[in-house]
């Protein structure tokens, strides 16, 4: 795809195009780039896959249940070989990478669609798995205080801790902190994290 076709889907789609606090921050912080692997769960246009790439990640992954955002990503992947696009749930897709084989994972929203506390602990347990030690999570989840996503998963910092707790994830990089934005006239807030498997 050209530039001048991205420039004008990322202009109908502003949000597309803003990079998560979080994800500059796991980026940054991953040793030996061109080395590393990250998953990109629920990587809607691809604009953290791409943004991941171009620092010099060595491949992603980048898991996406959404056909259409799915066509987008892969006319922006430019039969990139170290850009790998999987059509499908975060949960089902990361069950079949190795355990231990990852070296970050992307959840920028992602984990907040989840409908039932089973399975948003069950990709917790995931995400723990798939990782390398010494490997990166960051996070962006609804808190407690958002009112305008009534249907999407809400959380407390105290049930975030609880799934990620400070005996296996040392959250230096970037501590929980509540997070405040507006899109489409309403304010969202969210917890975010960088947290490092110990």
């Amino acid at each position: 795809m050209n530039k001048e076709k991205i420039a004008q889907i990322n202009k109908e789609r502003e949000w597309s195009i803003k990079l998560s606090s979080e994800v500059v921050k796991l980026v940054e912080n991953l040793p030996n780039k061109e080395k590393t692997t990250v998953v990109d769960c629920g990587a809607g246009e691809g604009r953290h896959s791409i943004y991941a790439l171009e620092q010099g990640v060595g491949k992603v992954i980048s898991i996406e249940r959404d056909a259409a955002q799915n066509s987008i990503l892969k006319q922006k992947s430019e039969q990139n070989p170290s850009f790998e696009i999987r059509n499908g749930e975060s949960l089902s897709e990361l069950e079949k990478l190795e355990n231990g084989s990852i070296d970050g994972i992307i959840d920028c929203g992602m984990s907040h669609y989840f409908q039932t506390e089973k399975e948003f602990k069950k990709f917790a347990e995931l995400v723990k798995e798939k990782l390398k030690k010494g490997g990166l999570y960051s996070i962006t989840h609804f808190s407690e205080n958002e009112t305008a996503a009534k249907k999407l998963h809400h959380a407390k910092l105290e049930d975030l801790r609880n799934l990620f707790p400070d005996i296996a994830w040392d959250n230096s990089i970037m501590p929980w902190k509540e997070e405040s934005w507006e899109s489409g006239g309403n304010k969202h807030f969210a917890w975010k994290a960088v947290l490092k498997k110990l």
